[in-house]
């Protein structure tokens, strides 16, 4: 069965009742002006208190052939008071009124986001990336064609948006210039290209992660304007080859994430001109001591890789600090490295 957005079936239920009416307005009028012979102003005044049943004096005595008209037009009038009002008691009855509340409600929501992340694809990819998403705290809008996730998501809470992610209204509407980022996690390699060259063009600084189902499609992707490319059947490759050549390293990584109860990420933090920061060695800073927050790497402003940090490496404007520790303490470096 089709899916029929509700809102569109209650807006055409009240567009057709206001266009019988100001058709019957129009009718009523020259009807009994060519009939009756009055002025427009009577004409407009007999077909309203004709149509709205409320019973005044006739400006003029109708004749047999007026007579006949106001009944047409009472029977009409009636019908439409009937059909507008059985179309409202359906309305607020069915609890479209509430669905149509809740949907100008994500709305505003979405129009108000800002530093948030898309998600192109709501299929066995996207909702991972959903998941982590989530689990990091991120703001996130999801788009996916299909109306039935899309009917499900919204009833759970989530910010969803009907539509292809390669459409440039749609992308608008999901903030695509104030995004932080976009994820294409499509099942159809040329979908996500389309997805990646469109939202490169609405936002030349967009951070964007694309799926890939075959390794022809990379390179296409990357050209089209992808900042990362990801093959789950590689990763997935990557990772078993891991476990079963270097386990104890696998499972390091894997309980790393749980020490003590105390969950440990790694996060990329920009050190900031303003920052304090700034001109301190590692040592100096005391970000190890003070903040149990280990650096493990650190990127040049230029670009260029330092993986042997150390106490003497001097922190620097631009300088991007790869650094591993709790959420918590983490937050607390980054508010310190990019003051507000």
């Amino acid at each position: 069965m089709p899916y029929t957005d509700p809102q569109h079936r209650s807006s055409k239920k009240f567009q057709t009742a206001f266009s019988i009416l100001i058709l019957l307005l129009f009718l009523g009028t020259i009807g009994y002006k060519f009939i009756e012979k009055i002025s427009l102003l009577d004409s407009i005044y007999m077909t309203v208190i004709t149509l709205s049943t409320v019973g005044y004096k006739e400006v003029v005595p109708l004749s047999p052939e007026g007579k006949i008209f106001t009944i047409f037009l009472i029977i009409c009038g009636v019908s439409l008071a009937g059909y507008s009002a059985s179309s409202a008691l359906a309305y607020f009855s069915s609890g479209e009124w509430k669905e149509n509340a809740e949907r100008k409600r994500r709305t505003k929501m979405i129009q108000q986001l800002k530093n948030h992340y898309i998600v192109c694809g709501y299929g066995r990819t996207g909702r991972y990336v959903v998941e982590e998403l989530k689990s990091e705290g991120q703001s996130y809008v999801i788009i996916d064609t299909d109306p039935e996730k899309i009917a499900h998501l919204t009833a759970s809470g989530e910010l969803a948006i009907l539509g292809s992610g390669s459409e440039e209204e749609i992308l608008c509407e999901a903030k695509i210039k104030e995004a932080a980022g976009l994820a294409a996690t499509t099942s159809i390699d040329k979908e996500n290209i389309l997805i990646v060259l469109t939202a490169r063009f609405l936002n030349p600084s967009l951070q964007i992660v694309s799926r890939a189902s075959s390794k022809n499609f990379e390179d296409k992707l990357i050209k089209a304007g992808a900042n990362r490319v990801l093959l789950p059947q590689k990763v997935s490759a990557w990772r078993i080859v891991s476990m079963l050549v270097r386990p104890e390293v696998a499972d390091f990584f894997c309980e790393v994430a749980n020490v003590e109860g105390t969950e440990l990420v790694v996060e990329q933090i920009l050190v900031d001109k303003r920052s304090s920061l700034v001109g301190q060695t590692l040592a100096q800073s005391q970000i190890r001591n003070n903040l149990n927050v280990t650096i493990l790497a650190c990127k040049l402003p230029d670009g260029t890789w330092t993986h042997s940090v150390g106490g003497k490496t001097v922190l620097c404007p631009g300088m991007t600090l790869i650094a591993l520790g709790s959420r918590e303490n983490l937050h607390k470096l980054l508010k310190i490295a990019n003051p507000q």
